[in-house]
């Protein structure tokens, strides 16, 4: 199956932003994309980059809403799907860092909301977001599983885990990882070490551009199940990178890193507690 990444800038101006993501869109399906994933806050700026400003919450919606609206009609025209992000309020009136799943004829399948939340420098996001509690969703399209892990949630093992538990042979990554945060030193060693102790496929779609103070860093990649970046883009804005994805790579990494046949769930309970403040 072939996959698109869409590496894009944001701006304030959100119609220009959707007028972008279409384009982009188009250029997938023509290069023979059957699913594109977008970054983080698809058709938005990157608002939490400033810290404490309600305004903001305004731009939350729920899904549905006039964005997945947005993204089901191109999908249905271009038939193909797609994976973006966005800022859902919930009828609770709770505000979520969310990704939606639109298949090719304009579904909406499920979304995945993001579970870790940053608290640093550019990255407000306990301000802007609640935490998820749903569950780790596992999406299937035209017989690849996979799952959704939202920016903070890729430097958690657990979550990948979950996910390849389910069957995912493919783990989507949006972000906003940003050139001056400790964690760009790592980004792309991180996610090649995922691929290989999971026996997935990770693609990243990264933001690009600068939003004052943030210069994002780009790089979206796609990367095989033996920790090779098959592909990746350097720093352009509103670009798309297409790769086609092998389901034997996925077999064959699983049969030279027998890391799921060998594990030990009986003997991991300590992960999933509480610390209750005893000593070792």
């Amino acid at each position: 199956m072939k996959i698109a990444l869409a590496q894009t800038h944001g701006e304030a101006d959100v119609e220009k932003n959707k007028a972008m993501a279409a384009q982009l869109i188009e250029r997938a399906a023509k290069d023979g994309a059957r699913l594109v994933l977008f970054p983080e806050m698809s058709v938005l700026e990157f608002f939490p980059r400033k810290p404490h400003e309600y305004a903001y919450y305004d731009l939350a919606e729920p899904i549905p809403g006039p964005t997945s609206a947005f993204f089901a009609e191109l999908a249905k025209r271009h038939r193909i799907h797609i994976v973006y992000n966005h800022y859902e309020r919930s009828p609770e009136g709770l505000y979520f860092d969310a990704s939606v799943v639109v298949d090719a004829d304009g579904n909406l399948v499920g979304r995945q909301r993001m579970m870790h939340l940053a608290e640093e420098p550019g990255y407000n996001e306990k301000f802007y977001y609640t935490p998820g509690w749903d569950r780790y969703r596992v999406f299937d399209i035209e017989g690849w599983r996979f799952g959704i892990a939202i920016c903070y949630d890729r430097h958690f093992p657990e979550v990948f885990r979950s996910f390849v538990l389910q069957g995912a042979h493919l783990v989507l990554v949006p972000t906003a990882v940003a050139a001056s945060e400790p964690f760009a030193d790592v980004y792309e060693l991180e996610m090649r070490a995922a691929a290989v102790t999971h026996g997935v496929y990770i693609a990243v779609a990264n933001r690009a551009g600068t939003e004052d103070p943030l210069h994002f860093l780009g790089r979206s990649m796609i990367i095989d199940p033996g920790g090779n970046v098959v592909e990746s883009l350097s720093e352009q804005v509103n670009e798309t990178l297409t790769v086609d994805l092998s389901m034997p790579a996925v077999i064959k990494s699983r049969q030279l890193y027998p890391f799921l046949r060998d594990r030990r769930p009986e003997t991991y309970g300590q992960i999933a507690r509480i610390p209750d403040g005893g000593t070792v």
